[in-house]
């Protein structure tokens, strides 16, 4: 596990996208782009801090790791965030 960590400021952004329901399109750092609904995140051993992001309507969850994510923005109008540009300490 990475002693890397996302700055607090940002993971509060995923939190409010979880809580809200915000449906948003993921870049992470290699390219690939995710759109669908974050739902909670986590913590284990093998990749450390996690997205669990909920696509197709409830058919598929998916988990991403914290440090590999790039950019979120938000495709549901919201009063919290646009976009978000991710960095780590």
């Amino acid at each position: 596990m990475s002693n890397l960590i996302l700055k607090c400021d940002l993971h509060d952004y995923l939190e409010i996208a979880c809580i809200y329901k915000i449906t948003v399109e993921l870049t992470l750092k290699n390219g690939v782009h995710i759109v669908g609904t974050p739902i909670t995140t986590g913590v284990n051993k093998e990749s450390g801090e996690y997205l669990v992001v909920q696509i197709k309507h409830g058919v598929e969850d998916v988990s991403i790791p914290l440090l590999s994510l790039q950019s979120m923005r938000a495709i549901s109008s919201n009063s919290h965030f646009d976009k978000i540009e991710f960095t780590h300490e």
